[in-house]
């Protein structure tokens, strides 16, 4: 009779005498494969992610250098516009001082002729006096017209000139036969450029075609 402990078949382990367990399962190759599984689950790279509260502090840190930005524009804005208001103040003002200077002489001449002319009638000269109130007239437009051209004001030509929309204003149209016809006969009222602004258009009357025979 065969003794069963002397049987090579089986181990006392349980494994077969190849070293594989009952299911055929080698226990040192699969300790090999857990092995090596864990070992790749251990070499791969691991991902932070930041704090919600680290990344809550870093969002309100650059929310609070955008404010602070913004309001040293919109203060620098304020200042570069209040510059340029009063920049704007001074200069109006001054050439309001230069233009006062300017016109003062000619209110002098304009009081110097009405004085004469008093004085003239006064003592009887009434031709006398009014030659004198003339005189100081035309120097009164002397004086305004050589102001007014110094600050860049010139008369705009009409007479004798072909009509120009863009500095002439037509008020009427006379037959005429001794000018071409759309040529300016007469101003009515003086128009006037300062530098190439039109400040005010001449207002003409304009030759039309001769009359008829």
């Amino acid at each position: 009779m065969n003794d069963p402990t002397n049987d090579n078949s089986s181990q006392s382990d349980g494994s077969n005498a190849d070293g594989t367990n009952p299911d055929g399962i080698n226990p040192d190759a699969s300790a090999e494969a857990q092995g090596q599984d864990a070992k790749e689950t251990s070499t791969e790279p691991t991902v932070e992610i930041p704090a919600h509260e680290a990344e809550l502090t870093k969002v309100r840190a650059e929310r609070d250098l955008l404010e602070q930005k913004l309001q040293r524009a919109m203060a620098d804005t304020q200042n570069i516009r209040r510059r340029q208001r009063q920049e704007m103040d001074d200069s109006r003002r001054r050439v309001a001082e230069g233009m006062t200077q300017e016109l003062l002489p000619v209110l002098d001449s304009f009081a110097l002729a009405l004085q004469a002319y008093d004085t003239a009638a006064e003592d009887g000269g009434g031709e006398q006096a009014t030659s004198g109130l003339v005189e100081g007239v035309r120097m009164v437009q002397t004086l305004l017209s050589g102001a007014l051209e110094r600050h860049g004001l010139q008369e705009i030509a009409a007479t004798g000139k072909p009509f120009d929309p863009a500095h002439h204003e037509a008020l009427g149209v006379e037959p005429n036969g001794e000018v071409e016809e759309n040529q300016v006969l007469r101003v009515v009222q003086t128009g006037y450029l300062l530098g190439e602004h039109v400040v005010r258009h001449s207002k003409v009357i304009v030759a039309g075609p001769p009359p008829e025979a």
